[in-house]
């Protein structure tokens, strides 16, 4: 979804064709069957496929060979995820956002200038961005070179994208020095893992905190709750250090909206996640109101959903009071950096729009009481979000909708109780392990020879494991899996 917001036409062929050649063999070949893969003309698949080869030039030694009709695909191109993060980097949409970060260009002129563009092209191409940051009330004023709205949500927002885009190398060189040797002298080797969500993503929050307090704009979290997010008894001699190097005063606000980004907004990631307990204390201090919320949409997973054991996964529960804990702060839709893939989870994860519409039930019935009117416009992300958190457990519970999986012993032992473990290890399947005949139906059958197949198997609802391929019949044997699982889901949802 990231590339439909930040890149051109042009891009969008390009990053489309590149996916398609990666899907092919390495090898040559005529571009009269490339063509066929593509809707394009000959003459528009050789212009891009000739840009392509410039822009692999500039990024990787191996790159591909277009001469007169014949394409030339070697192996190890680069993966699709960094073809498709150069090309955002280099859109003008990026560009734009880092400008009004940073205060690289004084005006809309000097940016147009150094990119080469006019106004119009610009204000053309950067549409996409207005529309998609109009989406959480954010403002994008291209004249101005301005981003107006909720302080935080602007600052989550350019989080989500240079992260997502660079892992926050687009922001390498400022503050860098500085910013590291603070770390390296008041965390030490005693804080290592302090910030769970990871040193790299802690230091570009601290510089987005930083260039935008420069510039003039403070957080708004207070304003939207007087919650505190620092924890308690922590030193804050690291701060003191980190506002002199924009020469300002230490600010407590600001501080507590970093903590709010380091321990509240990323999501806890197992039991031994070292926020847990500062996100359990603050759960214990919230208000009446917001636990009897979560005791009502824990009653209603209970009910409609599955036997979620949210009193033994405290972390998870923790996850479902961070999630709602976001969209109550805001009141509005949040910048939640899942929803950049959302269309690949709803894919890959067939079950997840089921649950995600159980889930959207009970808020919507809750948008309807006295003081959340504001979740009207917001409860389907809320949901979608939730969805992510629980499904993990919910299709591992959920025996209705498992592949069940037949498995006979092959003759080597050690390769049987690989494949059986394999299996174990899939949330989706089902493993049983049976002897033939068997009038017991199954949704997929684990063989070692296809004399040994019932009479209604068929290629796609069976495997035979191949001595003859055994270093690599884990991966095939798992596509194999996944499909026969999704072809289930669809058979069972209609």
């Amino acid at each position: 979804m990231i590339e439909k917001i930040l890149l051109d036409s042009r891009a969008l062929d390009k990053i489309g064709l590149y996916g398609k050649l990666l899907s092919i063999a390495p090898g040559e070949y005529n571009i009269e069957f490339v063509k066929n893969l593509t809707h394009l003309s000959t003459t528009r698949l050789k212009s891009l496929l000739s840009s392509i080869q410039e822009d692999l030039q500039n990024l990787s030694p191996v790159n591909l060979s277009l001469h007169k009709n014949t394409l030339s695909l070697p192996k190890n191109l680069i993966e699709y995820n960094q073809y498709q993060q150069f090309l955002a980097q280099v859109s003008i949409s990026y560009k734009m956002l880092l400008s009004i970060l940073t205060n690289q260009d004084e005006s809309l002129l000097a940016f147009c200038q150094r990119n080469y563009i006019s106004r119009s092209t610009c204000f053309r191409q950067t549409k996409k961005l207005q529309d998609h940051l109009k989406e959480f009330n954010i403002t994008l004023n291209q004249s101005a070179m301005t981003l107006t709205g909720s302080e935080m949500v602007i600052r989550i927002l350019l989080f989500n994208f240079i992260w997502h885009i660079s892992l926050g190398d687009s922001l390498a060189q400022a503050f860098n020095q500085e910013i590291e040797e603070l770390f390296v002298t008041y965390e030490g080797t005693k804080y290592q893992s302090k910030y769970e969500i990871g040193k790299k993503e802690a230091l570009l929050h601290c510089k987005i905190c930083l260039f935008r307090i420069k510039d003039g704009h403070s957080t708004n979290l207070y304003e939207l709750t007087n919650k505190s997010f620092i924890p308690s008894c922590e030193s804050l001699d690291f701060f003191s250090a980190f506002f002199k190097l924009i020469d300002s005063a230490i600010d407590i606000l600001e501080i507590n909206s970093l903590f709010f980004l380091f321990y509240y907004w990323p999501m806890l990631t197992s039991a031994n996640d070292v926020r847990l307990p500062i996100v359990a204390n603050c759960y214990k201090h919230e208000k009446q109101e917001l636990k009897e919320l979560m005791t009502e949409f824990e009653d209603h997973c209970q009910k409609f959903l599955c036997d979620f054991d949210f009193d033994h996964q405290s972390f998870l529960y923790m996850n479902t009071y961070l999630t709602l804990l976001k969209f109550c702060i805001f009141k509005q839709k949040v910048p939640l950096s899942n929803f950049f893939e959302a269309n690949v989870i709803k894919d890959k994860y067939p079950l997840h729009t089921i649950l995600t519409n159980t889930i959207q039930s009970f808020w919507r019935k809750i948008a309807n009481r006295k003081g959340y009117e504001w979740l009207k416009t917001c409860y389907a992300d809320l949901a979608f979000y939730q969805a992510c958190l629980l499904y993990p457990v919910y299709i591992e519970k959920k025996q209705k909708y498992k592949l069940k999986v037949a498995f006979v012993y092959v003759s080597n032992y050690l390769v049987s109780m690989e494949v059986f473990n394999i299996c174990e290890r899939l949330p989706f399947v089902a493993i049983e392990r049976i002897t033939l005949p068997t009038e017991e139906p199954f949704d997929f059958y684990i063989l070692s020879a296809p004399q040994l197949f019932p009479p209604y198997t068929t290629e796609k609802n069976s495997a035979i494991i191949d001595f003859c391929r055994y270093y690599d019949f884990e991966t095939d044997l798992c596509q194999k899996l996944l499909a026969a699982f999704n072809e289930k889901i669809k058979k069972l949802t209609g």
